[in-house]
């Protein structure tokens, strides 16, 4: 039997433009395919900035270039649902290791997003709430890489016993620590650029984890499944829990 390391979440469908109200006590998170249909690949186009243009035509034509395109306009249409208003009114700063938010300050709107390739098409992975910072990640289960290499460079002792498994490194319990390292590190805004290997996000085969980083700072984790093939993780500021809403479809849009 396959060994569940996240939980399963229930998706809902949305009719746009009827985006449900974000509430101070939820995580919205969307998962949806990178794609678009030649009106929308026209309408994103438009909504591009400088910036972001340069990095789209940097893209090899064809699906790298879609799934980059279909992510800023899911991307920029979510943000402007959230915040009522337009998706070409949506103004974004970028910190110095890249974390994008919003440039207006009034809005108290956190987001972050990931994408990974599943069942031959990009997917993009999308986390909103409120008044906390936020950072999401999601890996497929067929990815391959040295992974033994990986954990004794970046794990910490408890997170290399937990992905050792009969003397090897165990994939998918190596992919589901993974997802929490780089969400926790999506949420601080210091992407990969933290010291990985002090800070223990192991916590067994838990699927929530309360805990504080070197700063004292308060964090809370929690592992997802998608499907059998995809494992993901969102971390936000504060121990408080925050109800899960997931989505996967946007209707009209």
């Amino acid at each position: 039997m396959t060994e569940l390391l996240g939980t399963n979440l229930t998706w809902q469908s949305i009719v746009h433009p009827s985006v449900p109200n974000l509430e101070a006590d939820e995580l919205h998170l969307w998962w949806l395919p990178l794609s678009l249909s030649e009106q929308q690949q026209g309408d994103a186009l438009t909504l591009l900035s400088d910036i972001q243009r340069d990095r789209y035509l940097r893209r090899r034509a064809g699906d790298a270039q879609e799934a980059y395109l279909a992510g800023r306009y899911y991307l920029l249409n979510l943000l402007a649902a959230y915040t009522t208003t337009t998706p070409n009114a949506v103004q974004l700063s970028y910190s110095s290791m890249n974390k994008p938010s919003l440039s207006h300050k009034e809005h108290d709107l956190h987001f972050n997003f990931t994408d990974t390739q599943h069942q031959s098409q990009r997917h993009g992975l999308f986390a909103f709430c409120r008044r906390r910072e936020v950072g999401v990640d999601i890996e497929s289960y067929a990815r391959k890489n040295n992974f033994a290499a990986i954990a004794a460079d970046r794990f910490t002792n408890a997170e290399q016993q937990f992905v050792t498994r009969n003397g090897d490194v165990d994939a998918r319990r190596f992919l589901a620590i993974w997802t929490r390292k780089e969400a926790f590190g999506k949420a601080t805004g210091k992407g990969i650029n933290f010291k990985m290997n002090e800070q223990d996000l192991s916590n067994g085969d838990a699927q929530a984890l309360n805990f504080f980083d070197p700063q004292n700072r308060a964090w809370r984790l929690q592992q997802f499944a998608l499907g059998d093939d995809l494992i993901s993780a969102v971390v936000h500021a504060g121990h408080t829990p925050l109800r899960i809403r997931a989505f996967n479809q946007i209707r009209d849009l």
